[in-house]
């Protein structure tokens, strides 16, 4: 639940003493500096007096609470009288409790932009056209259980929490269009999710630690090893599942390629997106690996998540396919937790492309959908461009913003009860001496109430064969739309899919592997010889994927198999 205003009121309370003793000098004192981490009371103060020092420009308000019961804070930053027609984008970071640079970078980055709306051009624009929403930690409960480490070149360096309180990690604990869901949700992960549905976000940060390098979706892949074992199984046959995944693991020719792009329909932005950030990166853009041979690893600082390991329950690709939120994830820094003195380089490092990011959230197309004859906007109208299989839908207001690039395209608009209407919009090439950013093309669509209402009048916001990026639509539906259209997508994504049905609730048994995953040692198929008698035998059923044309269709008949958590966990993360 998102906290009042009231709340936070009661809350700097406590801290009312030391509001007195430093009011003459409450802007130093709202001040953080680079010599240090901030743990989550002093985040807490800072965060409340700096948006009492600017409290036309900031607000702060929690999206929720962690396992622990500590507030997710987040601080929102507009200048905009008018909210209408502004897009909201978001910056989170400290996803992993151990991965914490993003989180002091944010924190440095709200007290940038309030001190220089008044004295920068640029900032003082951004500020005015863009709701900026700032969450500096997502994780606080493994952010107090982690230390700063010994800063090797090996950037998978991992001492301290990952997960949360609960050992989860939460960059794998959100629904899935491509694999079935296995983990309870945690109470962080439902508190993004609500948030995603409160606030039509066009664009996101995460912000991680280990690597340098930006991350586009997706994340996640048809081709995984769940639809590798399936065609396995077609070809040979096997009903034994203990037999088909040992040979999975010892055949090269089966297991070779398991980490193929899995490209959104929206990749060109995306890249986009991913390189102009590297590229503005004084290193970042080069490529290296972090191990100790420096290798080149990502071409031009850039990779498709899947490419690079395949994640299930990824953040980004939530915001992507349940929202249409176009989130990349940014990898800051070789180290995971560098000592502090290493903080200042990687902000000045960051700045200029967190600060262009930012402007591209107006590149592209927005507008309102009204109706013709009434002018009353139209919620929840769906607008996709003619040759993309996805679609954004408008907000209550009628809203909506599409990103793209120059270029010429079709936009078509639909909704329930008018006649469908196609509309050629053309983005032109952004001008060298545009230093505010890109400005998007304002395409306002009236839609014709359908005078014949038949069975196919409209097009269904949810279909059973289709999938949607979901925005809210009102407030009595806030929660509905989304519900529906994550149902529509596990049914038609359940038969291009090998499901696991998993008892939610278990406990896994065995310690955390370095890398965020369950602990890969131990016996391995113990719970694949009780499998056997619980199963039903695996159909013999093609399926395919192809880049650029992800969003499952209801085709192929879904292959169930009964099994335990342990093993779940085992078969989903063994070869991410």
């Amino acid at each position: 639940m998102i906290m009042t205003m009231d709340t936070i009121k009661a809350l700097r309370s406590s801290a009312i003493v030391l509001a007195i003793v430093f009011a003459a000098s409450s802007a130093s004192h709202s001040r953080i500096g680079f010599d240090k981490y901030h743990n989550h009371k002093e985040m807490t103060n800072y965060l409340m007096q700096i948006t009492d020092e600017f409290p036309n420009i900031s607000s702060l308000y929690s999206i929720g609470k962690s396992v622990l019961k500590r507030e997710l804070w987040a601080v929102k930053l507009t200048t905009a009288s008018e909210l209408l027609g502004v897009p909201n984008i978001k910056i989170v970071g400290n996803i992993h409790g151990n991965e914490p640079v993003g989180r002091e970078i944010i924190l440095h980055l709200i007290q940038y932009l309030l001190d220089n709306n008044s004295k920068n051009k640029v900032i003082n624009n951004l500020l005015r056209t863009t709701v900026i929403h700032l969450l500096p930690s997502m994780n606080p409960d493994g952010f107090e259980m982690s230390a700063p480490q010994p800063c090797p070149n090996d950037g998978m360096h991992r001492l301290g929490s990952r997960g949360n309180a609960n050992t989860f990690d939460l960059n794998r604990n959100f629904p899935d269009v491509f694999n079935p869901h296995t983990v309870p949700l945690q109470p962080e992960t439902k508190a993004m999710m609500e948030w995603l549905k409160s606030v039509p976000f066009v664009m996101s940060l995460g912000l991680h630690g280990g690597a340098l390098v930006a991350n586009f979706p997706y994340d996640g892949s048809l081709d995984s090893v769940l639809g590798k074992l399936q065609k396995l199984n077609e070809t040979l046959q096997i009903n034994d599942v203990f037999e088909l995944y040992k040979i999975f693991l010892n055949e090269t020719s089966y297991n070779q390629n398991i980490n193929m792009e899995s490209l959104t329909p929206d990749d060109d932005v995306f890249r986009f997106l991913a390189k102009q950030y590297a590229d503005l990166h004084p290193t970042m853009h080069n490529g290296l690996s972090c191990d100790d041979d420096y290798s080149l690893k990502f071409k031009d600082g850039i990779t498709n998540g899947a490419a690079w390991y395949q994640v299930i329950g990824s953040m980004q690709d939530y915001n992507y396919v349940w929202h249409g939120c176009m989130e990349i994830t940014l990898e800051m820094s070789c180290c995971k937790y560098p000592p502090a003195s290493f903080l200042e380089s990687h902000w000045n490092d960051h700045l200029k492309p967190l600060l262009t990011w930012m402007q591209q959230a107006h590149r592209g197309v927005k507008g309102f959908v009204t109706n013709q004859i009434t002018g009353k906007p139209i919620p929840n109208a769906t607008v996709s461009l003619t040759d993309r299989e996805n679609y954004i839908n408008t907000t209550v207001n009628g809203e909506y913003w599409k990103i793209l690039l120059p270029g010429v395209y079709k936009l078509r608009v639909n909704a329930i009860g008018y006649d469908e209407k196609i509309v050629r919009v053309k983005v032109p090439e952004e001008r060298e001496d545009q230093e505010e950013g890109p400005r998007p093309q304002s395409v306002n669509v009236q839609l014709e109430p359908t005078k014949t209402k038949t069975a196919d009048s409209g097009r269904s916001t949810v279909s059973d064969s289709d999938h949607y990026n979901t925005h809210w639509v009102s407030d009595s539906d806030l929660h509905g739309v989304t519900d529906r259209a994550v149902a529509a997508v596990q049914k038609s994504s359940a038969d291009k899919r090998l499901w696991l049905l998993v008892d939610v609730e278990g406990k896994e048994k065995e310690d955390e592997g370095d890398d965020g995953h369950k602990g890969r040692s131990g016996n391995r198929y113990d719970d694949v010889n009780r499998l056997q008698s619980m199963r039903p035998p695996l159909p013999v059923q093609s399926s395919s994927s192809g880049p650029g044309n992800h969003f499952p269709s209801g085709e192929i008949r879904a292959v169930q198999i009964l099994c335990l958590l342990p093993f779940s966990y085992f078969v989903v993360h063994m070869l991410s």
